[in-house]
């Protein structure tokens, strides 16, 4: 079974070439019909021609004198007048005037011989023999005086030569056909290659472009096309996605700036009333619930701003060389401390001295906040381990976890910013926790995957690019 083409340019070659087969089968058999055509109506006239002269030769009383085999043979040639030529009376008796010819006759048909009667010529292609495979066209042409039919003279010649030719022009088509379709699918090819060369490095351009990057635009070619314009759609379409983008942000940068000033302040009345002996338990309740939901919009707000800071490249301080071994001690102890109040145990594992070009407070961030989304999801008596190593020339970070795992639909959501597997479960988290990673991670030009299986626990793998080795004093 024949696959139809999946991409484009397959699609145009196979057209092109399929095309161009038709239009060279046409052609093919028009020549064949032509040249056939051509090569009878040559032989038409060249019987008429021999017929004519015959016929009025034997007008003349002259004609029928002792030297008229000679006189035949003369003008068709012994072969001719031997084998292929007969001269009838007006009934399609032979004329006994003529000495039969050596050879069978050739044959007159009941039409013929009625066109005779009315003084017209006839056109035939007959056998001479029975059984015999051979051709002939054969003219059967009245002999007339005073209008009355006086003889019938029958002229034939061989298509042997007529059909030599054509099945020598049939043979050199074929012969040309395979060379006809190689040449014209490559012709495909290169055409269809060299026309979508264009939408190719709009296709490539485009696939670079991300969220992050919206300010590239796709090359337009230089011609007044139809890629030219479809280029300058796309790239006012990424102008607007720019602009969108970047109002968006704004936006969440402004909204969680100015929210930092009254939940500072909240927080500082509601500290500032807790203090205070006289207020009812129930009042004192209620404010310190209160105050871990300030608490939380703070975290909130600084988790916005942080991610706009890094969407928009305006983080107050440049990267620098950071060890990401020095990290993992760093963070070791507190993971170890979130996970014995959750009842599990976390290790993170010895790690060789590996430098990437960063922010070591970010990458503290991005190593913590895997590590506690694990802790939190996974059941008490579990282990989280937080592993470290090189690859390929690239810092491996893995985070894994003997938890339930996850879905596959939630694995496709899972870096989307707010979005809970669990709200119920989740407790007081923001939602933003493993949105703030993917954050860190594009702002560290790495890469994060994520392998989980139902029932059998998850795997966060971030890999990193090494910083270049630091130039000696």
């Amino acid at each position: 079974m024949i696959r139809h083409p999946s991409t484009l340019r397959g699609r145009l070659t196979l057209w092109y070439t399929g095309i161009l087969t038709a239009m060279f089968a046409l052609l093919a058999l028009t020549s064949v019909i032509l040249l056939d055509r051509g090569l009878r109506n040559n032989l038409d006239d060249s019987l008429n021609t021999v017929a004519r002269t015959i016929a009025d030769s034997v007008r003349s009383p002259s004609f029928f004198g002792p030297d008229m085999e000679d006189s035949l043979q003369s003008m068709l040639g012994p072969e001719l007048a031997q084998r292929f030529f007969q001269l009838l009376d007006p009934f399609g008796r032979p004329d006994p005037r003529v000495a039969p010819p050596r050879r069978s006759r050739l044959p007159l048909s009941e039409a013929a011989l009625r066109n005779a009667e009315r003084g017209e010529a006839t056109f035939e292609t007959v056998r001479v023999r029975p059984g015999s495979s051979k051709s002939y066209r054969l003219l059967t042409l009245p002999v007339v005086r005073n209008g009355a039919t006086t003889n019938i003279v029958q002229v034939a010649m061989s298509l042997e030569n007529v059909e030599a030719a054509r099945s020598n022009l049939l043979l050199t088509l074929v012969m040309l056909a395979p060379v006809a379709l190689a040449v014209s699918g490559f012709g495909g090819w290169f055409l269809a290659r060299r026309a979508l060369a264009p939408v190719d490095a709009m296709v490539e351009a485009a696939r670079r472009i991300e969220a992050e990057n919206l300010a590239e635009r796709i090359p337009a070619p230089s011609s007044e096309d139809e890629l030219a314009r479809l280029a300058a759609v796309l790239n006012d379409m990424l102008g607007r996605l720019e602009r969108s983008f970047g109002a968006a942000r704004q936006f969440s940068a402004d909204a969680a700036h100015e929210l930092r000033t009254p939940l500072t302040i909240l927080k500082g009345e509601m500290e500032v009333a807790l203090r205070s002996s006289q207020a009812p338990a129930e009042v004192r309740q209620a404010l310190v619930s209160c105050l871990e939901e300030v608490d939380r919009l703070n975290a909130l707000v600084e988790d916005l701003l942080l991610m706009a800071r890094m969407e928009s490249n305006a983080l107050s301080v440049p990267p620098k060389r950071v060890n990401l071994a020095a990290v993992l001690e760093d963070v070791a102890p507190a993971l170890s401390e979130i996970a014995l109040r959750a009842g599990n145990c976390s290790t993170v594992g010895p790690a060789p001295p590996l430098w990437v070009e960063g922010y070591d407070s970010l990458l503290f961030r991005l190593v913590f906040n895997l590590a506690e989304n694990a802790i939190k999801y996974t059941p008490s008596g579990g282990r989280i381990e937080v592993t470290l190593e090189q690859q390929n020339g690239s810092a491996v970070l893995q985070v894994k976890d003997d938890g339930p795992g996850m879905a596959a639909e939630v694995q496709e959501r899972i870096f989307d910013r707010f979005y809970r597997v669990d709200p119920a479960r989740e407790g007081r988290g923001t939602g933003l926790g493993l949105a703030l990673v993917l954050s860190i991670v594009q702002l560290h030009k790495g890469e994060i995957r994520l392998s989980s299986t139902v029932g059998a626990g998850s795997c966060f793998r971030v890999t990193l690019p090494l910083a270049p080795a630091a130039s000696s004093a």
